[in-house]
């Protein structure tokens, strides 16, 4: 039997394990897309404030920065339990 085939015949018996290895990596992939949304919403909240000067700024900042820190301790939270 070729190395070719037995690599095969593994991944028809685990199945399972390639769904779930599957699943794991698009939940990773999730928390990567709320990550990436945050750095946005970041970036929106501080052209707005260039723009419109608010009594708002200076708050709406620090929640756009707590979003970041939120998604990065998610993001690291799902690597450590998935």
């Amino acid at each position: 039997m070729t190395p070719f085939d037995k690599l095969l015949q593994f991944l028809v018996k685990s199945w399972r394990l390639d769904i779930v290895i599957l699943g794991k990596l698009g939940a990773l992939l999730l928390l990567f897309l709320f990550f990436c949304f945050s750095l946005v919403v970041v970036r929106q909240v501080h052209l707005m404030s260039q723009t419109v000067n608010t009594q708002l700024d200076k708050p709406l900042m620090w929640a756009g920065r707590g979003l970041v820190g939120l998604a990065i301790l998610v993001f690291i939270l799902g690597l450590v339990i998935l």
